[in-house]
C-alpha cells in the first residue's frame, strides 16, 4: 500500500521539476532575445568599422590624386 507521506513527497518533486523547468524556459527566452539583439548590434558594428576603414581609404586617395590631375599636362 502506498503511503500518504510518499504520494506527497512524489507530488512535490514534480511539481518542483516543472517551476524549475518554467524558470529555465523563461531564461531560454531572454538569452535567445539578449543572443539575437547582439548579433544584429555586432552586425552593424561591423559594418560601420568597414565603412569607416572605406571612407579613410577613399579620402587618402581622394588627397593624393587631385595633386597629380592638378598638374599641367603636356598635349
Amino acid at each position: 500500500m502506498v503511503k500518504l507521506s510518499d504520494m506527497f513527497c512524489a507530488r512535490k518533486r514534480l511539481w518542483q521539476q516543472a517551476r524549475e523547468i518554467t524558470q529555465l524556459r523563461d531564461e531560454l527566452t531572454t538569452l535567445r532575445a539578449q543572443n539575437d539583439s547582439m548579433r544584429e548590434g555586432m552586425r552593424r558594428c561591423v559594418t560601420c568599422d568597414y565603412r569607416i576603414d572605406f571612407k579613410q581609404r577613399q579620402d587618402a586617395l581622394c588627397q593624393t590624386e587631385p595633386a597629380t590631375k592638378d598638374s599641367p599636362s603636356t598635349p
